[in-house]
């Protein structure tokens, strides 16, 4: 049910995405407002057309704009066919420090826990040993002994059995979250042994595959959430230097992607390593040429009357002009419902109107004023930023040039994409800064 008070807004609109549990109640499906092309039908036709493949699928778009919550929906619409893994790398792991080995234990992890919870897939004694045997080299072992403290030994005379190889490999994965260190170990003590990681996570991999019609399933998914969300420099590790590693792993894996890769240089060569990319556009609030988006707008309405009570706004232009100030970016709309909602509260108001509307404005702007801040390691300015911002907002075709600048400004969301024509325009919040310092 959603919020009937002011005081009941604030949980509706935290930054969470929809999951299983409250799809129903909460999802609102978006295509109608993000363009011609439903990415999503495409993305569940490439898996259910071949289940027991092997595609590796990026899945790119900005922060804020659904990209978890149509994975539920992907997996809602697939799980009668498909087993699914997914992990966060935000909740699991060190995103700002994230090494790509983590991304091969963390699976690992995930496919053991899978087949001890799982009592009609067994795995056979020898991958068992085999794993315990990897586990008793010596890399590994020093690895445990300094940071994880487990009793391998003893585990192996017990047979290592499935929770143990899932406990060992889940301690695994949080202590490489939590100790800087380990990362470095890990290139050091793992790197060189990778292929062997490799190989007996596919060997899983491959037991689990073929007794999935043990349990009425015919394919196996993994999902890498939140890779979206690591730095340029971290992404161009992850999907180009280590792409071949990734590309290894005999399941069909999506991987989410940083946007600002899509416009980098060298995409043309991450794409060679992976199946197929699909971009999922923000919804589009208004046309290139300024014009509302009327499909954009309602989507967006829709999604907020799932939240709350839309008689709470005093006014309902101003839920409206909340979506354009919010530029199709789902995360800023919640931000202004949030804070304006707070502002009327503080004020003893039971509904929103546009004086908490505009400090919930201001809020917005005052924070993407802030991200617009000097590199000095790479030697960008705040002026070449500024530039950069100006050309893109003064632009008729709206396609600015992908400058190292630029995908600075598309990865922190000053600078958004849309519909199927990758169309660029600066976000309505960083156009009335613009406005204010005389560049527009």
């Amino acid at each position: 049910m959603p919020a009937k008070t002011l005081d009941d807004v604030y949980p509706f609109f935290q930054n969470k995405p929809v999951n299983l549990d409250n799809f129903e109640e909460l999802y609102v499906p978006a295509d109608k407002g993000r363009g011609r092309t439903p990415v999503l039908k495409r993305l569940k036709r490439r898996l259910m057309r071949e289940p027991d493949g092997s595609l590796k699928m990026l899945f790119a778009g900005h922060k804020g704009c659904g990209k978890t919550t149509e994975l539920v929906r992907l997996q809602r619409d697939i799980q009668q066919g498909f087993v699914i893994l997914n992990f966060s790398a935000v909740r699991e792991l060190d995103i700002l420090n994230i090494n790509y080995i983590e991304l091969f234990i963390v699976a690992m992890s995930k496919l053991f826990e899978f087949a001890a919870s799982e009592p009609r897939i067994t795995v056979e004694p020898k991958y068992i040993k085999n794993v315990s045997n990897w586990l008793a080299t010596k890399e590994i072992e020093d690895i445990n002994q300094q940071y994880m403290g487990m009793e391998i030994t003893a585990g192996a005379k017990a047979g290592a059995d499935l929770p143990f190889l899932a406990s060992f490999f889940t301690k695994f994965t949080a202590s490489a979250k939590t100790s800087s260190s380990l990362k470095e170990v890990l290139k050091q003590k793992v790197e060189p042994k990778l292929s062997d990681l490799i190989f007996h996570c596919n060997n899983l991999i491959h037991q689990i595959k073929r007794q999935l019609s043990k349990i009425g399933k015919k394919g196996l998914l993994i999902i890498f959430e939140d890779l979206d969300k690591v730095d340029l420099q971290k992404g161009e590790d992850i999907f180009y230097v280590h792409s071949a590693q990734l590309a290894q792993l005999n399941c069909h894996c999506i991987f989410t992607f940083p946007i600002a890769l899509l416009y980098n240089i060298r995409f043309g060569n991450i794409k060679t390593s992976y199946s197929e990319d699909f971009v999922l556009p923000m919804i589009k609030v208004r046309d290139r040429d300024g014009e509302e988006y009327p499909d954009g707008i309602e989507v967006m309405t829709q999604i907020t009357a799932k939240r709350m009570d839309l008689s709470l706004f005093e006014e309902p232009d101003i839920l409206k002009q909340m979506i354009l100030f919010s530029g199709g970016c789902l995360w800023d709309l919640f931000q202004l419902v949030k804070d304006a909602a707070d502002y009327a509260l503080d004020f003893d108001r039971k509904k929103i109107n546009r004086d908490d509307f505009d400090a919930a404005r201001k809020i917005l702007k005052r924070d993407y004023e802030f991200t617009i801040a000097e590199d000095s390691d790479r030697k960008i300015t705040v002026d070449m930023y500024f530039k950069a911002l100006k050309n893109c907002a003064k632009d008729p075709k709206k396609k600015p040039e992908s400058t190292e600048v630029l995908l600075d400004l598309r990865n922190n969301r000053t600078v958004l994409s849309y519909n199927d024509e990758y169309w660029s325009d600066v976000h309505p919040a960083v156009r009335e800064i613009l406005k204010e310092k005389g560049l527009i």
